[in-house]
């Protein structure tokens, strides 16, 4: 970790402990506005920085830059609030109870929920709910934009939402342990027909999320600040936690996490792990230069390369398999990518063939910046698989 790096990671501690952050008078401002928009969490770090002392503050040219920041933070907020609210009032009516995930959840945590930023509006409903629920939605001025038998993703005022009928995890036994979304002992009424995860379990739940975005590209800082007001919340049963993260393979993982998020941010977890130097050093690399999602060090490439390298982590096979798997994909991506295909699998090949038609002319820069990593970029590739070998993470997908 660079001294800009660290001034980041103290300006968001500050922002979770609401507490001033220690003054650095040789602060790289630009580098830090810069990680906070890849990180997109801009808006935290600038109401840290307003807690400095004047003098201690950027330059006026680039304290600008951080307060339009929170500004469109802010205003993203209300019109993500406008249609969540309208989305609430529409399930409501009509009896239909529905489970928000991730930031739609955890913000009421954070010292300003405004400044929790998200893209999407993960929820979950009832299998049997699913059909009624678009239509219902869609005759509420809600866009449907794609649908499969497990989810579909809808669009109000240009804010997206993601709804499934599951609970996504990154291997098939934490699925199996969500199968039942509304599961008393797992979740908790917020208000009629209104449910989250109670912090717990909302814990496990974000664990798993975040080894998920992990193994297929990288993950960022706010995906361990999640971790660390969900502990803060004071309402984590870490004898229940433990025993379940262990129980569903990633135990190790999970205090991985935890310690990195106590050392970065004060979290008031009881835990004593030391972890390795050189894991820790590679996470910071995948998640300090990746961003949220690691957009900014992989692509569609690297995913295939992570799933395709072999134990020398180099080769020329690693790189055919990654290429055969971008060409020939899995019968369930083609029924997701087209509702046809999904509704008759009989034209499965049509499905195959249109997907290369698409990504010869509908996607044609994308797939080529994919190839190419997978024929001579490795290196995010084998840093993830490494990471994955070190915490000891199995995936069944």
């Amino acid at each position: 970790m660079n001294e800009t790096q660290k001034y980041f990671i103290d300006l968001i501690s500050s922002h979770l402990n609401n507490s001033p952050p220690p003054p650095k008078s040789s602060a790289d401002w630009m580098g830090v506005f810069k990680l906070g928009e890849l990180h997109n969490v801009t808006a935290m770090l600038t109401l840290a920085i307003k807690k400095l002392p004047a003098e201690s503050r950027p330059a006026t040219e680039i304290m600008s830059l951080f307060n339009q920041a929170l500004g469109m933070t802010l205003q993203r907020y209300d019109n993500k609030t406008n249609a969540v609210n309208k989305l609430n009032e529409v399930l409501c009516e009509n009896q239909i109870r529905h489970l928000f995930l991730k930031g739609a959840a955890i913000k009421q945590y954070f010292p300003v929920a405004e400044v929790r930023t998200s893209g999407d509006t993960d929820l979950v409903i009832d299998t049997d709910n699913q059909a009624i629920t678009d239509e219902l939605l869609i005759k509420n001025g809600f866009e449907l934009s794609q649908k499969t038998d497990s989810q579909s993703v809808l669009f109000y005022n240009n804010e997206e939402f993601e709804i499934k009928n599951y609970i996504d995890a990154f291997n098939k036994k934490t699925e199996l342990f969500f199968s039942n979304a509304f599961d008393s002992k797992k979740c908790e009424e917020i208000d009629e027909y209104i449910y989250h995860l109670t912090p717990t379990y909302h814990l496990i739940y974000v664990i798993s999320h975040f080894i998920r975005h992990l193994t297929v590209g990288g993950v960022g800082i706010r995906q361990l600040t999640d971790i660390d007001v969900l502990i803060r919340s004071g309402r984590i049963n870490f004898e229940t936690f433990y025993k379940t993260v262990d129980e569903l393979g990633f135990g190790k993982s999970a205090r991985v996490l935890i310690a990195l998020s106590k050392e970065y941010f004060g979290t008031p977890a009881e835990i004593n792990y030391d972890i390795d130097n050189e894991l820790k050093g590679m996470l910071e690399k995948v998640m300090f230069e990746g961003g949220v999602f690691g957009f900014a060090i992989s692509d569609a490439g690297t995913i295939r390369l992570i799933k395709s390298v072999n134990n020398s982590k180099s080769g020329f096979f690693s790189s055919l398999k990654a290429l055969l798997m971008l060409i020939f994909p899995k019968k369930q991506v083609l029924y997701n990518s087209y509702s046809y295909c999904n509704k008759h699998h009989f034209l499965l090949p049509i499905a195959f063939f249109n997907r290369i038609f698409d990504a010869v002319f509908k996607r044609r820069k994308q797939n080529i910046n994919s190839v190419k990593t997978i024929l001579s970029d490795k290196s995010t590739a084998i840093l993830i698989s490494d990471i994955i070998d070190e915490l000891e993470i199995e995936k069944d997908f």
